[in-house]
């Protein structure tokens, strides 16, 4: 078989035009029917503005963070791991993101380009919430101090706390140590992986050993994904512990902050 390669350019040319309309809206403003959707089915909603210059300015009007913060903590989201992520996504597409609005000028020849790319780009920024879904522990570290930081005033948190009362202290730091709602102070530690239960073990032995006075919570970031021998070593030392950080409210209960 051979192609009809001008036929193939014609039928892709056609079809690809029927994906992408302009649509004028009752207030005056451009809006852009493309093939871009978010998960939900949702269309992306991409406006066109033109410059003072005679450029042509496509933004998404803030919808992309909004649509994200229907399942996600935008400030959160603004925040580490991801930030830094999202800067690299807006730099590469030549984006510009002001107040939550991500936008992209360009010169009218270049338009078709521009909305793909730009389409592209939302599709990138969108995908940074799945970082949230995958277990990296980056994220998960952030979201824990996010947390607490939203629960416990800065003043009653000190991370990377290394006990001073036991030999070889510095080697032997936990995450957050928290105090002033409980005699004890609270070593808390976060635990996205096998490896970190395994860790927080021997750390919460040689403080028993050495008869440090404390309270310790374990903070999952899903403790089914934790090896069950290694769970099992990890909550017999441990004083309680809290599957996942979803579980908000038991967290504030096992600290005792619940009302």
């Amino acid at each position: 078989m051979v192609l009809d390669f001008p036929l193939l350019e014609k039928t892709l040319c056609e079809r690809l035009c029927a994906k992408v309309a302009v649509h004028k809206r009752d207030d005056g403003t451009l809006m852009l029917d493309t093939p871009f959707t978010f998960p939900d089915g949702d269309q992306y909603p991409i406006y066109l503005t033109e410059t003072r210059t005679g450029g042509v300015v496509l933004s998404d009007q803030g919808h992309t963070l909004m649509h994200i913060s229907y399942e996600h903590d935008v400030d959160a989201f603004l925040e580490g791991t991801r930030a830094a992520l999202l800067e690299q996504v807006v730099r590469e597409a030549g984006m510009r993101e002001r107040a939550g609005v991500f936008s992209v000028e360009v010169a009218p020849e270049q338009l078709a380009e521009a909305v793909f790319q730009f389409g592209q780009a939302l599709t990138k920024v969108y995908d940074l919430t799945f970082l949230s879904r995958a277990h990296v522990a980056s994220t998960f570290y952030e979201d824990l101090k996010a947390t607490l930081f939203s629960m416990i005033d800065a003043e009653h948190i000190e991370a990377d706390h290394a006990p001073p009362d036991i030999p070889d202290g510095n080697s032997y730091r936990v995450d957050y140590r928290l105090w002033g709602r409980r005699e004890r102070p609270v070593f808390l530690y976060g635990v996205p992986n096998r490896d970190k239960a395994r860790l927080t073990t021997i750390m919460l032995l040689h403080f028993l050993l050495h008869k440090l006075s404390f309270e310790s919570v374990i903070v999952f970031e899903d403790q089914q994904e934790i090896p069950r021998h290694d769970l099992a070593r990890l909550t017999d030392v441990a004083d309680t512990a809290v599957a996942s950080l979803a579980a908000q409210d038991d967290l504030q209960r096992k600290l005792g902050l619940a009302a």
